[in-house]
Order: C-alpha cells, then structure tokens, then sequence
C-alpha cells in the first residue's frame, strides 16, 4: 500500500517536529515553542476529531498557562499576591482531585513548603521562590484532573462523537512522574535552604528529565495522529 502524496506532508511534518525535540535538547525555552507549534500542527490536521483535538487542548493550555505566569511570578510587583493565590489555588485543586493517587502525597509536600514559607517569615529570612514549583505542580494536577473527566465532559456536550482514546491513558500516566518529579525538586529544595542539605542532584537533573517527558509526549500525540490516518486508510 503506498502513501498518498496528501499525507506525505503529515508524515514528513511530524518527523520534523520530532527531530527537533531532540535538536533541542537542553534548550528548554526554545523546545517549549516546538512542542506548542507540534500540537496546534497536530490539531490542525485533525480539527475534526474533537477527541484528540480536545486532549490537545488541555496539554496546550497547561504549556501556555506556564509560559504566560512565568513573567508574573520573577515581578516583585505581583510575587506575593501571586503567591498567595498560589497556594489558595492549590489547596482548592487538592480538594478537587479526589480521585488521584498522587493527592495525599502532594499534600504532605504542599504542607513542607507552606512550613517553609513560614519559617523564613518569621525567621525574617529571604524565601525562595518555591511556590513557582507549586504552581507547576498544581497545573499538572489539574491536566491529570482534566485527562481523567475528559470522557465524561465529552460524552455530556458531545453524546454522538465522543470516545476514549488510548493517548487518555498514556499521558495521564505521564503527567504522573511530571508530578513525581516537581515534588522530589520541592523537597530536596526546602532540605537545602532549611535543613543545609548539600544536595543538587533533583534541580540539575530535572530540565533534562523534564525535556525527556515533553519529547515523549509529542511522540506519544503523533502516534495517536498515526493511528487515526491509519484508519483512514484502511477505509479508503
């Protein structure tokens, strides 16, 4: 069977993107406009697939929400409020996500950091900037969140169109060591600055880690593109 020259340009475009994923490796601002290009690329080709197109939606937004707080939070005009709202946010996220199995352990690391802000209250110590981590960690709470109801919210406002992809399953699964990881760089932050643990390891470690994640996940939303030309083809 031979590819049509209609979907050359699909299969040629989705190689690319890949390829510069891992071009890009280290350059973590540079990769986060790739990846946010990948899946508006991927959405267009698909724009009729609400499914696939929806869960693009929520990995977009996670990415987006990221990159337009970042300015707000290195502002001292807008940190404190920011971080306030921070934290409000996230307990209300914590009290949302019942279902996840990461709640009580990001709770107990929610609960260190709180315990940390308020030592370097009282002590009248510089705080560092950890509710940046929080935040990040409270946004891939609520993609897990989001991944998870996806098919409820879906069957509700689409009855006739709706489906479970397998893509559901693979980045809710994941957006689990996104979370794994945000909470093990929290920690050992909060032991370096309060307990005067030497230890780097997580903080260094993480972009890379991080950078691997993301290229993964494109990986993961061009095959689930893949699988959907696939069947076009077999119903041509």
């Amino acid at each position: 069977m031979f590819v049509g020259s209609s979907r050359l340009p699909k299969i040629f475009g989705s190689v690319l993107f890949v390829c510069a994923g891992f071009l890009t490796y280290g350059d973590g601002l540079l990769f986060e406009k790739i990846y946010l290009a990948l899946l508006g690329f991927v959405a267009v080709l698909f724009i009729r697939d609400i499914n696939l197109v929806s869960i693009i939606i929520i990995s977009a937004a996670a990415n987006l929400s990221s990159e337009l707080l970042y300015p707000l939070v290195i502002s001292e005009q807008f940190q404190v409020s920011l971080k306030l709202a921070t934290y409000l946010v996230t307990c209300w996220t914590l009290y949302k996500v019942s279902e996840d199995s990461l709640r009580w352990p990001t709770v107990v690391v929610v609960a260190l950091c709180l315990g940390a802000e308020a030592y370097w209250y009282f002590t009248s110590q510089e705080a560092a900037m950890i509710f940046w981590y929080v935040l990040l960690l409270t946004i891939n709470l609520l993609v897990r969140h989001f991944l998870f109801a996806r098919v409820f919210i879906m069957a509700k406002y689409f009855p006739k169109r709706y489906s479970s992809l397998n893509l559901d399953h693979t980045l809710y699964q994941l957006v689990f060591f996104y979370i794994l990881l945000h909470q093990f760089i929290l920690v050992e932050y909060v032991l370096r600055r309060v307990f005067d643990l030497p230890s780097t390891f997580v903080y260094y470690a993480a972009p890379y880690i991080f950078h691997g994640l993301t290229t993964y996940s494109a990986l993961l939303v061009l095959i689930q593109g893949y699988i959907l030309i696939s069947k076009n083809w077999f119903k041509a």
